[in-house]
């Protein structure tokens, strides 16, 4: 008897299993947001020295409600400096001279949209 309920059982938790609420993507749902869109993506400055000491800061504006910023680049290092993310400090070591392509994505649960900006790193004249 004990295994004829469990055998009905379990088909009945596999449909609530397969009934389950699909997960929310927005993380506050009190905001309500929109598709991202990039605003502005700037930095302090176009051109660094290798070596860190003298770092560009980058900061992208995105509107659309509970954004999350990506940052990439092929070589150099990137170091958020707010909470958000939507600002940080790039540099780059010898290996990474000449001109580096920074992208940011802005996503949330509506889309993603991806902007550029680019930093030259330089050898130091003397």
């Amino acid at each position: 008897m004990k295994l004829r309920a469990l055998l009905l059982f379990i088909p009945i938790l596999i449909l609530i299993a397969g009934c389950s609420k699909k997960e929310d993507n927005n993380p506050d749902p009190g905001v309500t947001t929109t598709q991202p869109k990039i605003e502005s993506l700037t930095a302090d400055k176009t051109e660094i020295l290798y070596g860190g000491e003298v770092p560009a800061i980058i900061t992208c504006v995105a509107t659309g409600g509970n954004i999350e910023y990506i940052w990439d680049v092929d070589l150099g290092d990137i170091f958020p400096l707010n909470d958000e993310g939507s600002q940080v400090r790039f540099t780059g070591s010898e290996c990474c001279l000449g001109n580096k392509y920074i992208k940011c994505t802005a996503q949330n649960d509506k889309g993603s949209v991806t902007d550029t900006i680019v930093i030259n790193i330089i050898f130091p004249t003397k």
